[in-house]
């Protein structure tokens, strides 16, 4: 069950990742330099507020695949046999 949570929780850690990357590096640099227009700026925003919900997803995926770590502890002495 832990490898479970663990291969839904990856996913979302990578993509809030690659969210905050776009929205504090990626999207402010590529406006000082011109490359995209200053109403990109914009989107840094909306791109923070997802990152916060996936944020928060992720710390319940963490809690849930912990919970389910311990409930295998229950059933057997040693988790790595």
């Amino acid at each position: 069950m832990f490898l479970q949570w663990f291969w839904i929780y990856f996913p979302i850690v990578v993509t809030f990742g690659i969210t905050l990357l776009t929205a504090h590096a990626l999207i402010p640099s590529l406006v000082s330099t011109g490359h995209l227009p200053e109403s990109t700026q914009k989107l840094r925003i909306p791109l923070t507020g997802f990152a916060v919900l996936l944020f928060a997803a992720g710390v319940v995926i963490l809690i849930l695949g912990i919970n389910a770590t311990l409930d295998v502890r229950n059933v057997w002495d040693r988790f790595l046999i």
